[in-house]
C-alpha cells in the first residue's frame, strides 16, 4: 500500500481552498462508498490502476447529507456568503431545487419518509418531477465543481483525484427514480485503485471525528455570518441517519407469522427453538450501529439470550458459513411475501445489480463474509461466533 496517496488526501483536506462545502461532502460520500460498496466496483479494462463506481451512490449519499441541513429550522449556510435571500451567486447550487422535496415531506413525516419512499421506489407522482430535477443538479454540482477542483492544489490538474465517464447519460422520467435507478442510469465515477484501498482501510480516521465532519462542521459555523449555527449543532446534523423502523416491524411480522403458523421458528445462530414472540429479538447481523443497514436480509431472528450475547459484534466468517442454510431458511422466509423488495435489496447491498439472480444465494453469503472479514480485519470490530 503507498502511503503517499494517504498523505496526499489529508493534504487536499487540510489546504485545498473551500468556498463551499462540497469537497468535505464529495470526500465522505466516496470513503463510504469504498467501504461500503465494493461489490458494485468495476475494473478499468484500459487502465488497470483505476476502478469505476456507480454516481448514483454519490448522488444518494448527497441528498442525505444535505437534506437534515436544508431542512433545519435556521438557515444553515453551506457557502461563504450564503444568505436565505439566495444571492445571485452566493447560493448552493442546488439549494432551490431541494426546497420541494423538502416541503412536501416536511408534513409527512420528513426525511425518514422520503428515505422509506426512495428507498421503496414509491416517491409520490406528483413530486416525482422536483425530486428529478435535484437529482440532475446535484450530479451536475458533483461532476462540475468538487470532483473537477480536488486535489489541484496539489497536482495543478483538474480531474486528478476522481474523475467520471463522458458523456453521461440522460436523466429522464417515466420510471420511479429509485436505488437501481440511480446505480443503473447516473453514470460512474472513477478513482485509483490505491486510494480505493486506503479509503476501504483508513476511511473512518479520514472522515471522522477530527477530520472530515469537524472540518465541515467547521466551516459552516465561520460561514455564518449570524453567528447561530454552532460547530456542535453541525456536527450533529452531520451525523444524522434517517430511521427505517418499518422494515424492522416488517421483518418482525413475518417471523412472528412463522410462529404462530405452527412451523416454528428457530435461532438463526444457535439453531434452538423459539419458544414464543417475547423471546424472539431481531438481530442485525451486520450491526446497525456499525453499517446502518436496515435491508431485510440484514434482519433475522435470535433469542434474546443469543442476541445479547452478540451484541455488536460481527460473525466469524467461518461461523457465518457454517451457518449458511439457517440464514438461507429466514431470507426465504422474508423474500415470499416481499419478493421485488428483498431482490432489491439483495442486489444493491450484496451481489450486485447484474448478478444472476439464479446463484444469488450462494453470491450474498460470499459476499456476506466478506463484508464481515472487512470489518473484523480492516475496520477492527470484534468477531463473534457460538
Amino acid at each position: 500500500m503507498d502511503l503517499a496517496e494517504y498523505q496526499k488526501i489529508n493534504a487536499i483536506i487540510a489546504r485545498d481552498s473551500a468556498d463551499a462545502t462540497y469537497k468535505y461532502a464529495l470526500l465522505r460520500g466516496v470513503i463510504e462508498v469504498c467501504q461500503q460498496s465494493l461489490h458494485l466496483e468495476e475494473a478499468d479494462p484500459d487502465r488497470p490502476d483505476r476502478l469505476w463506481f456507480p454516481l448514483g451512490l454519490l448522488i444518494e449519499k448527497w441528498i442525505l447529507y444535505y437534506y437534515p441541513i436544508f431542512a433545519a429550522p435556521t438557515f444553515i449556510p453551506q457557502k461563504n456568503g450564503e444568505t436565505r435571500d439566495q444571492e445571485s451567486g452566493k447560493n448552493v447550487s442546488f439549494r432551490r431545487h431541494f426546497i420541494p422535496v423538502i416541503e412536501y415531506y416536511r408534513e409527512r413525516g420528513g426525511i425518514s419518509v422520503f428515505y422509506n419512499d426512495y428507498f421503496r421506489g414509491r416517491i409520490p407522482d406528483e413530486i416525482q418531477p422536483d425530486f428529478l430535477t435535484l437529482v440532475r443538479a446535484i450530479r451536475t454540482t458533483i461532476t462540475g465543481m468538487p470532483m473537477k477542483h480536488l486535489g489541484y492544489s496539489q497536482s495543478g490538474e483538474h480531474y486528478s483525484v476522481f474523475d467520471f465517464d463522458r458523456p453521461l447519460p440522460r436523466l429522464s422520467g417515466g420510471r420511479p427514480i429509485d436505488r437501481i435507478f440511480l446505480i443503473e442510469h447516473a453514470g460512474r465515477f472513477s478513482l485509483s485503485r490505491e486510494l480505493c484501498t486506503i479509503f476501504s482501510y483508513f476511511g473512518s480516521f479520514i472522515s471522522g471525528d477530527e477530520c472530515l465532519l469537524r472540518k465541515w462542521a467547521a466551516f459552516t459555523a465561520g460561514a455564518d455570518r449570524t453567528q447561530t449555527v454552532s460547530e456542535e449543532f453541525m456536527f450533529s446534523l452531520l451525523s444524522e441517519t434517517p430511521t427505517t423502523e418499518r422494515a424492522i416491524a416488517d421483518a418482525q411480522r413475518i417471523y412472528r407469522s412463522a410462529l404462530d403458523g405452527g412451523g416454528g421458528l428457530r435461532c438463526v445462530w444457535s439453531g434452538r427453538a423459539i419458544p414464543s414472540a417475547s423471546e424472539m429479538h431481531i438481530d442485525h447481523l451486520l450491526p446497525f450501529s456499525i453499517w446502518k443497514n436496515n435491508d431485510l436480509w440484514n434482519l433475522l431472528p435470535a433469542l434474546s439470550s443469543v442476541n445479547a450475547k452478540k451484541s455488536d459484534r460481527i460473525p466469524d466468517p467461518s461461523f457465518l458459513k457454517r451457518r449458511k442454510e439457517e440464514i438461507i431458511g429466514c431470507w426465504d422466509l422474508l423474500h415470499d411475501p416481499l419478493p421485488r423488495r428483498f431482490e432489491e435489496e439483495v442486489r444493491i447491498s450484496l451481489i450486485g445489480p447484474h448478478a444472476p439472480w439464479s446463484d444469488w444465494q450462494d453470491l450474498a453469503i460470499e459476499h456476506l463474509a466478506d463484508k464481515c472479514r472487512y470489518l473484523i480485519e480492516i475496520r477492527g470490530n470484534e468477531a463473534w461466533a457460538l
